[in-house]
């Protein structure tokens, strides 16, 4: 009853940092496509298409297989409520909710049986407030980021409840699901939250040697914990990894004027770094501030203290490991965004699709909250515990929740994010990256194609019907003649000219084929490709798993 009242209490604060969400209008932030993914991913699904991989619209009106490598988990929840005729710009700011308020509750349903429900809801408070909080909401409008980092705790909770189960219970199911949900949020937060993972099982694991506390079942639940999500996840990452070769995405990112080892933090930034809504830039001014907070210092220096005096201390001792392993995680993370790191990062594959050394600032929010709290867990006296934690819930709202602003709200009826200039020029040019790299990318809204068929002669459309994994055209055409569809060609697109397959050409990554005098029907549909038909495969049998570890489960404590 109790973690009830407290996660009611977190619900009730989150509403001081999402109170521009109740506002009606809309607003602008970095990666201002948010509403365009919600109604094409809506659009997909009112197609049938599950898992969603190809959308219509975007991509200059072309088509372009987005959630094939985009986390699509935010947008199946916002796509959802815009199927079910929501607006497109509340079901938008629903999702940007949901998110904000996964991650506090998260938080304090792994802490509360670490520090106790009133330390873990200060941690959750802290972690909500944080500033990087207010920038990814408001001024980025990185969903994907910070719905992956709602998951983070919960994989934490898994791990260690299914280290301390005797049989099996329901740990390992909830971490390999809240591992699943990091991976199919944001595709950079799961590679670096399996990579981690990773690292501190070998770490664990040579702990538990060096000890001779070491036993099988402290090495097969963390795998099969980790194998499971993995499996789940697999209908999007599989088909990430290999099919990302078809898309302009390597191309986009070698082009890049900077590169990742030009966005380092710098230590000053972290205490106070100017509020802005721009961008990051190389050097120790940016556009966009990187703080964790005065406030959120002060208090985790505060807890430093504390926790050298009370190491010692065997009444504490649980809450001290666990604020030994959040100081080292903050450290560490605060290592990683310094330029002094740069020889470390130069041994990790793949940095230039991280982006951001700054990225980490997701992890360093919620260690600097589980370090603040800590102060609080240790008080004796529950009548100081209480006053104590309320004080510092109310100074962190008064002191941070003016930053949970965007920089300008206005209105804007939902059709018109749902416009063909909207969709198919303005917001398909900020987000262009996974069309094929042979289509040519229109400067300015004219230069858009209108059309969904182009030939070399006069042809006459009899019956024309088109959605985001379909295309089915009735041609009369006075002789033979090369017709362009207006689709970008990906792996899964398969065509057929009177009912038999045909093998298009590909021209500037649109297809092409030649049909002959007099009636002809043009099929093209999307299917899954072998990559994707084992990767689907690959996640029902984790489901499968999920499943009978569940039946185990409920045998074995029977």
């Amino acid at each position: 009853m109790k973690k009830w009242i407290s996660l009611i209490c977190i619900l009730i604060i989150s509403l001081f940092a999402l109170q521009p969400l109740f506002s009606k209008g809309y607003f602008p932030m970095h990666d201002d496509t948010q509403v365009a993914r919600v109604i094409v991913m809506g659009k997909a699904l009112k197609d049938g298409q599950f898992p969603v991989r190809m959308v219509s619209d975007l991509g200059y009106g072309l088509g372009y297989p987005i959630f094939n490598f985009y986390g699509p988990l935010p947008y199946y929840v916002g796509g959802a409520l815009y199927a079910v005729g929501v607006e497109s710009v509340v079901a938008t700011k629903i999702m940007f909710g949901i998110g904000a308020i996964l991650a506090p509750m998260a938080l304090f349903l792994f802490l509360s049986p670490i520090f106790g429900n009133m330390a873990a809801v200060v941690a959750a408070t802290l972690f909500l407030f944080a500033p990087y909080h207010a920038v990814q909401l408001y001024i980025r409008g990185s969903v994907g980021e910070y719905w992956a980092i709602a998951f983070v705790p919960l994989v934490l909770y898994g791990f260690f409840r299914a280290l301390r189960e005797k049989k099996v219970g329901p740990g390992i199911r909830i971490g390999a699901l809240s591992l699943a949900a990091v991976i199919t949020s944001h595709t950079i937060s799961g590679f670096l939250v399996v990579g981690v993972i990773c690292i501190c099982m070998l770490f664990y694991w040579t702990v538990l040697i060096l000890q001779k506390k070491w036993t099988k079942e402290n090495v097969i639940r963390p795998v099969v914990l980790v194998v499971i999500g993995l499996l789940l996840s697999a209908f999007f990452w599989l088909p990430a990894f290999v099919e990302m070769q078809f898309t302009s995405v390597s191309q986009m990112v070698s082009g890049a004027r900077t590169t990742f080892f030009d966005h380092f933090v710098c230590l000053s930034q972290f205490w106070n770094s100017p509020w802005g809504f721009a961008g990051s830039a190389p050097g120790c001014i940016d556009g966009m501030s990187f703080k964790f907070g005065k406030l959120h210092i002060l208090l985790a220096a505060m807890s430093l203290l504390i926790w050298v005096l009370l190491w010692k201390n065997k009444r504490t001792q649980t809450k001290n490991v666990g604020m030994g392993v959040a100081v080292i995680a903050l450290l560490v993370l605060v290592f990683l965004m310094l330029p002094v790191s740069a020889p470390v990062w130069r041994l990790v594959p793949y940095t230039t699709f991280i982006q951001y050394p700054w990225r980490l600032l997701v992890f360093g929010m919620m260690a600097i909250a589980i370090c603040g709290a800590y102060s609080v867990s240790v008080i004796r006296l529950p009548i100081v515990r209480i006053g104590v934690s309320l004080g510092i819930i109310l100074v962190t709202i008064i002191v941070n929740a003016k930053l949970f602003v965007p920089q300008y709200q206005y209105e804007q009826d939902s059709k018109t994010f749902e416009s063909f200039e909207e969709l198919r020029f303005t917001k398909s040019k900020i987000s262009d990256e996974y069309l094929p790299r042979a289509v040519a990318k229109p400067n300015s809204a004219s230069e858009v194609v209108k059309t969904t068929l182009l030939g070399t002669s006069p042809f006459l459309v009899r019956r024309l019907e088109t959605s985001s994994t379909r295309f089915f055209a009735e041609l009369e055409s006075e002789g033979p003649q090369k017709v362009t569809i207006y689709k970008a060609w990906f792996p899964g697109w398969t065509i057929f000219v009177n009912g038999s397959t045909y093998h298009p050409q590909i021209e500037r990554g649109m297809p092409t084929v030649t049909i002959p005098g007099g009636m002809s029907i043009i099929e093209m549909r999307f299917i899954d490709t072998l990559v994707r038909i084992i990767a689907n495969i690959m996640s029902i049998v984790g489901i499968i798993f999920l499943g009978g570890l569940y039946i185990y489960g409920k045998k074995a404590n029977a």
